[in-house]
C-alpha cells in the first residue's frame, strides 16, 4: 500500500509540506484504495466483528491509518534482507516485529468499541498497547541477548497455559536462565534491570512519561479498586456520541492517546530496522500527519 502511495506522491523532498499532505488527505477521505478497506473488513465480518454503516468516515480514517502501519513491516524486512550482518539485530528485530504486530491487531479491535461508544473498553485494550510500546522500546535498545531471552521465554508460559508440569531438570534450566522468579514473573527476561524486575523500572529505563498516567489510570478503572468509576466515565446510550471515554481534565481526549503511542511505536520500527534515511524521513512524515489528521476529525464527531 505504501508503495503504492509514494508512486503516486513521488519523494517527499519533491513537493512541498502542502501537496505532501494533499495526497494522502485522498486516503483519509476514502478517495483511494477501497478494495484494500472493503478486503480488510470483509476479513473481519468473518470473525463476526462489524462496524457501523454510521461511520463510515471513522472507519476510512482508522482503517486507512491500521494499513499504513501494518505496511511498514514491508519496508522493514526488505531493509533487513539487505543487511549483510543479520545476526546483529536479528532478535531485537523479532521480538520488538511480535509486539508491534501483536499491538495492530488490537488496535483493530478496538475499532468497533470505539465507534460503539464503548470508550472504555477500548481504553482497556489500548494499555496491552502501551506495554508493548514500552517493553519494545527497551528491547531496541538493549542487548541480542535480551531480546533472545523474550522469545525464550515464551516456552515458560505456554507450559503455565497447558499446566505442564516440568522436571526437576526442567525447572533448574529455567531457573539458570531467567532467574528463581521464572514462574510468577513475566518480565523475568529483562536481565539488564537492576533489582527486582517490575513494568515500572522498564518505563523509567526508556525514559516513557508521556502516557505513563494514562496507563495508570486504565489500570484503576480495570481491576478492583475503590477508585470511582462514577468519577471518570461519561455514559451516553447514543451512539456515535461526542462524549468523551473519561472527563477528567488529566484524561485522554478522544483518540489522541490511541493514535498517539502508536505512532510513537510504529517511530520505534522505523527509526532502529529501517536503514534507508529517505524512506525513514517519508514514513514517519506519513504517519505523523494520517496520526493528526485522525485525531483532529475525531474530535468534530
Amino acid at each position: 500500500m505504501i508503495t503504492e502511495i509514494l508512486k503516486e506522491i513521488g519523494s517527499a523532498k519533491t513537493k512541498d509540506e502542502r501537496e505532501f499532505e494533499k495526497c494522502l488527505n485522498l486516503y483519509l477521505k476514502g478517495e483511494k484504495l477501497d478494495s484494500a478497506i472493503k478486503d480488510l473488513w470483509g476479513n473481519k465480518e468473518s470473525n463476526n466483528v462489524k462496524i457501523k454503516e454510521k461511520y463510515p468516515k471513522m472507519t476510512q480514517q482508522l482503517s486507512f491509518y491500521y494499513l499504513l502501519l501494518q505496511d511498514i513491516n514491508g519496508f522493514i524486512k526488505a531493509s533487513f534482507d539487505g543487511k549483510k550482518n543479520k545476526e546483529e539485530i536479528k532478535n531485537r528485530l523479532n521480538a520488538c516485529t511480535k509486539l508491534y504486530n501483536r499491538s495492530l491487531q488490537i488496535f483493530i479491535d478496538m475499532f468497533g468499541l470505539l465507534e460503539s461508544g464503548c470508550g472504555l473498553n477500548a481504553f482497556l485494550l489500548w494499555r496491552s498497547i502501551y506495554e508493548n510500546y514500552v517493553n519494545s522500546k527497551y528491547i531496541a535498545n538493549g542487548s541480542e541477548e535480551e531480546a533472545k531471552l523474550f522469545l525464550e521465554y515464551e516456552a515458560v508460559q505456554k507450559n503455565k497455559l497447558l499446566g505442564a508440569k516440568l522436571t526437576k531438570e526442567d525447572k533448574a534450566k529455567f531457573a539458570k536462565k531467567f532467574g528463581r522468579d521464572y514462574d510468577s514473573n513475566d518480565l523475568c527476561w529483562a536481565k539488564n534491570l537492576r533489582g527486582k524486575r517490575i513494568f515500572i523500572k522498564i518505563v523509567r529505563s526508556v525514559k516513557e512519561k508521556k502516557f505513563y498516567k494514562y496507563y495508570l489510570l486504565s489500570n484503576y478503572i480495570g481491576r478492583t479498586s475503590s477508585f470511582s468509576v462514577d468519577s471518570v466515565i461519561v455514559y451516553n446510550e447514543k451512539a456515535g456520541s461526542k462524549t468523551l471515554p473519561f472527563s477528567s481534565d488529566d484524561a485522554a481526549k478522544g483518540l489522541s492517546v490511541f493514535i498517539s503511542v502508536l505512532s510513537e511505536f510504529s517511530g520505534i520500527m522505523i527509526e532502529n530496522y529501517i536503514d534507508d534515511k529517505k524512506q525513514k524521513e517519508t514514513l514517519k512524515k506519513m504517519v505523523v500527519h494520517c496520526g493528526k489528521q485522525i485525531d483532529r476529525k475525531w474530535k468534530k464527531y
